[in-house]
């Protein structure tokens, strides 16, 4: 590939690169309707937004478990004196900004290296990943990407020229990543296997004994860090909201083994798996001991030292909580590992046998052994959007002819890799460029359409604030179990009036936020664990629940959950009615049943407007009798009435039961009492 380009043309075309992937990248994010992955990006804004405002990292008032110092800083400060429409809007152009930004340290790392041509490309295909898509959410990929790779290019400095001066800098950029993401806790055993793969390849130990100095440092600043956490709240708390790492028992060696195989393929799937071949064949010259320069092997050695920790780390957390590829946590290795693939493009595609064929099949393997039928679900996309195109291709294939054509293509692309002729080498990197582009547009028209469908799923076509647009305000939301559990995370963070979180047995919302279990008593009264009646301004609840108030504004519901009704409360909170087994439509199945459960049950009865669709019988039952039966015919209009039940004083509940042999619609389901 020709080097040859003035340095200030280079700078100028890394400029430019740099704005365009800015202007795309905003661009490209206008169209998400950020938060959509929950909880994360409701959790980091709600953080932010408490931070900035004084009130530290808390949720709802609450002191929240520690994720990150700078990113909730970072993602707050845009949301100060403007709404969160806004703000959002804000965000993502500064992310756009950010993670378009990573390109500088790669080319500045390279060209030394590579030269400006192949740093240029080192460059872009750092902003090519679909993984830059992450710049139109609330994540904190945004901020680790660029600080992580900053990071690792430190540590390559100094194991080119360990002075006082970069193994200062080197320290600082690792506590920088520290407090943005409790990930980069790897890069402390990344330091010490950097060290030990460049005493290997150089055959000394003099730069290890260079750099004690910062081996020192971090060796004592984690034993503080540890004593101080087994001072104040064990093990566990040292590594803040992560603490369930270090709790969760019955680690698999089989599952751990397994889920680092998969990352393993992650990255080959990230980086389309041609640049590994490229610093797999300069790990194998640099290991020999045969490798010239030592800003090479200062580059292979924190790049093998990375990608090995950073795999060991993200397959040993997905083997406990993940079931499919966290890309997202392996986005920094990229970057690394294009500035290689630029060293091996530079001088030419070296291509050494048998070494460059077992490399070649081990980068093939990994690819090829990944579970693609359980890694291109929508569920997977979240956390690893290069799988997103071929997800995309599994819809318009059959389950043989997609495996087939994934297979083909891997190993057609790794062939070419091993088999192209030197003079071709452009034309390889061609191919990794407009795959990665092709891949990017996929992701981000993904992301767009998949959280527009989320907040229509959350909100039902009514404006994402629509608590505060009411005027609510101390308002407490209950869970009874019926709501999806991210569109609560987002009302959560849309809607500021919202200052508690209250929850039946069973229905806790997962993640950070501050909650508490309540109960129904016969009355209908809500009763907190000490015993204490639920008081709240206002409550916000599933439309299957209703609560004695007024009721101010209500979410329609839709084809996947009920809706929420704003309930204004007049004194305690106090449930009359819950409905339990309807579909969110108001249909009961065959076989299935609806309970209408009545709290305060006395005198009047139950009422109800049910459709006709299949025609079989359908009754209603209480206390094991059938108070009401009749086969509604399809399209017919049945308006039952059963009376409570002659003991029903108003100080306990009744429970009714709608069952069917068939299909059947409901219009309404109340009980009226006096009557």
């Amino acid at each position: 590939m020709p080097a040859r380009l003035r340095p200030g043309r280079a700078v100028y075309a890394l400029g430019a690169l740099v704005a365009v992937s800015t202007v795309a990248r905003f661009a490209l994010s206008r169209g998400v309707d950020a938060p959509w992955i929950a909880p994360d990006e409701d959790l980091y804004g709600l953080l932010g937004r408490a931070l900035v405002h004084g009130h530290g990292l808390t949720i709802l008032g609450e002191r929240a478990p520690y994720y990150s110092l700078l990113y909730p800083a970072f993602v707050g400060v845009p949301f100060l004196g403007r709404d969160l429409a806004s703000g959002i809007t804000v965000v993502q152009a500064l992310q756009a900004l950010l993670m378009s930004a990573t390109a500088i340290p790669v080319f500045f790392w390279a060209r030394p290296l590579a030269g400006s041509r192949a740093a240029l490309l080192a460059s872009a295909l750092t902003l090519l990943m679909p993984g830059l898509a992450y710049s139109g959410l609330l994540m904190s990929e945004a901020l680790y990407l660029p600080v992580a790779v900053v990071a690792c290019s430190a540590l390559a400095q100094c194991l080119c020229e360990p002075t006082a001066a970069r193994q200062a800098a080197l320290l600082g950029a690792v506590g920088l990543a520290l407090a943005t993401r409790l990930q980069a806790i790897g890069l402390v055993p990344t330091i010490v296997a950097a060290l030990l793969v460049l005493a290997v390849s150089e055959r000394s130990t003099a730069t290890v004994r260079r750099m004690l100095p910062t081996l020192v440092v971090l060796a004592g600043a984690s034993a503080a860090w540890i004593v101080v956490r087994l001072a104040t709240g064990g093990l566990g708390s040292s590594v803040g909201a992560y603490a369930p790492l270090a709790q969760a028992a019955h680690y698999s060696i089989r599952d751990i083994g397994s889920s680092i195989a998969e990352q393993a393929g992650a990255v080959a799937l990230l980086t389309l798996g041609v640049p590994l071949v490229g610093l797999g064949l300069l790990t194998w010259t640099t290991l020999r001991g045969r490798e010239p320069e030592r800003g090479v092997r200062a580059l292979v050695a924190t790049t093998v030292a990375y990608l090995g920790v950073t795999v060991l780390e993200v397959g040993a957390f997905a083997s406990r909580f993940v079931q499919h590829l966290t890309e997202r946590q392996l986005l920094s290795l990229a970057p690394l590992v294009f500035i290689a693939f630029a060293v091996w493009l530079r001088r030419g595609l070296p291509r050494p046998q048998p070494a460059t064929s077992v490399i070649a099949v081990v980068v093939a393997a990994s690819a090829l052994l990944l579970p693609v039928e359980r890694i291109t679900t929508p569920a997977a996309a979240v956390d690893a959007l290069s799988t997103i195109p071929l997800e995309h291709l599994r819809r318009h294939l059959s389950e043989s002819s997609f495996e087939t054509v994934y297979a083909v293509a891997a190993a057609l692309l790794l062939l070419l890799a091993v088999v192209v002729p030197r003079r071709f080498g452009p034309v390889l990197a061609g191919i990794v460029v407009l795959a990665l582009a092709a891949g990017s547009i996929v992701a981000s028209r993904e992301i767009r359409q998949r959280s527009r469908a989320e907040r229509e799923s959350t909100f039902s076509g009514a404006p994402p604030a629509w608590m505060d647009a009411n005027g609510a305000h101390d308002v407490g939301f209950l869970l009874t179990g019926e709501l999806l559990w991210p569109g609560v995370w987002h009302q959560l963070f849309w809607n500021s009036s919202i200052s508690g979180v209250l929850h039946l047995h069973g229905a806790a919302l997962p993640g950070a936020a501050p909650q508490e279990e309540v109960s129904i008593a016969p009355d209908g009264s809500l009763i907190r664990a000490s015993g204490a009646p639920v008081e709240f301004g206002e409550l916000a609840a599933p439309s299957t629940v209703t609560l004695a108030g007024t009721s101010v504004w209500a979410l329609r519901p839709n084809a996947d959950q009920p809706g929420v009704t704003l309930w204004r409360l007049a004194g305690p909170a106090r449930v009359l009615q819950r409905v339990t087994g309807l579909r969110p439509n108001g249909d009961v199945y065959g076989g299935t049943s609806a309970r209408i459960e009545v709290f305060g049950c006395g005198p009047g009865e139950l009422q109800l407007t049910l459709l006709g669709k299949q025609g079989f019988a359908t009754r209603i039952r209480s206390g094991g009798r059938t108070l009401a039966e009749r086969a509604i015919p399809p399209q017919g209009v049945w308006r039952p009435a059963v009376r409570a039940p002659a003991n029903a004083d108003g100080s306990g509940s009744c429970t009714f039961e709608l069952q069917s042999d068939g299909l059947v619609g409901s219009t309404r389901i109340e009980f009226v009492r006096g009557v």
